[in-house]
């Protein structure tokens, strides 16, 4: 999902990160009149924030051997709207280059147009049309929650392969790069879409058991919604969909021989990190890099690279970990909590 430091330069940095302010921007002001509008719900930015940080920073292990990110802004889209989901994906994108060694300043805007616009406006839109035609929430939060998930990387992969068939050595064609790309992500991905699916329906589902009033409020529902009287059984019945979607997803170990074929991006983890050996690897640098080097345009280490601090990132992890925490656990009742009696 990250693009790293130096795989966008140029002209083309400079024009994603123009899209990336003017969206952030927009966003912003949409938080204003948010504020304004819903006084007593401002703190739901702050947990949106804390959420969209954490999920799109914690990195999970995948069977395939390396590890990749949920992305949160589908979820949040749906619930404060698209334009809020990028202004606080900006935000998050920036501490997360600034501090943990994921994406970069040269690459924001693009991070930005791959994680807030196509993961919110396509979740939120999903979301919105099932809506519209009477399915159930947990249905239309499922088919959100997954839709935009798999935009994220969908259009990652787009922006990185129309990046690298102009890059100073090109080894395939745009169509060729797309194929590499996206038969990498797919046994990883997978997985991580369907656990988000999963997850954004009985948040939703969640929410409107426990305050229908507020998704009333915020808009996030406009009549009685249908939703599942057992939920948490529901629930439990879904665990073995995120289980097959492991077995379906194909073996990563893949390779293009020629442009027709998938391009060879499972790198020996000696390539990548020669002190790492034995470690999951993240597919920002097991596909996103090794595709970058083989194209001729070599990624930069980060201005401030804590991951080869060892311990210290480990401790930025652990504290982000414990703010987004407190915040989503503070004020998590606005939406998950019983309404209080006055």
């Amino acid at each position: 999902m990250h693009i790293t430091e130096g795989i966008i330069t140029g002209g083309s940095a400079v024009a994603y990160t123009g899209a990336g302010l003017a969206v952030v921007g927009w966003g912003a002001s949409r938080m204003k009149k948010f504020v304004g509008d819903f006084p007593g719900k401002k703190p739901l930015l702050g947990m949106g924030g804390a959420l969209i940080f954490f999920i799109s920073l914690i990195p999970i292990p995948a069977f395939t051997g390396t590890t990749t990110h949920p992305c949160g802004t589908p979820l949040v889209a749906i619930l404060l709207g698209p334009l809020i989901g990028c202004a606080l994906t900006g935000v998050s994108l920036l501490l997360q280059a600034a501090f943990f060694a994921h994406g970069g300043f040269s690459t924001w805007g693009a991070n930005v147009i791959a994680l807030g616009v196509f993961g919110c406006f396509f979740g939120w839109g999903v979301f919105k049309v099932l809506m519209n035609i009477g399915l159930p929430l947990w249905a239309a939060g499922f088919a959100g929650g997954l839709v935009g998930d798999v935009m994220v990387y969908a259009s990652s992969g787009m922006i990185l392969g129309t990046t690298l068939v102009n890059a100073p050595n090109p080894q395939y064609s745009l169509a060729g790069y797309l194929a590499a790309i996206y038969a990498a992500y797919l046994p990883t991905q997978l997985p991580i879409a369907v656990g988000e699916m999963i997850i954004t329906g009985m948040a939703l589902q969640y929410a409107y058991r426990q305050r229908p009033e507020v998704l009333e409020e915020l808009g996030v529902v406009n009549r009685p919604a249908k939703i599942i009287k057992h939920g948490k059984t529901f629930t439990i019945m879904l665990l073995p969909l995120l289980f097959v979607s492991f077995l379906a997803a194909p073996d990563q170990s893949f390779g293009i021989e020629n442009e027709s074929k998938p391009l060879p991006v499972t790198a020996d983890s000696s390539e990548v990190r020669p002190e790492g050996a034995g470690r999951f690897s993240g597919m920002d640098e097991t596909v996103n890099e090794k595709m970058a080097q083989n194209a001729g345009r070599a990624t930069r280490d980060p201005y401030i690279d804590t991951e080869k601090m060892g311990d210290l990132w480990n401790l930025l992890l652990l504290s982000a970990g414990g703010v987004c925490g407190y915040i989503v656990g503070k004020y998590g009742h606005l939406l998950w909590g019983p309404k209080k009696i006055e």
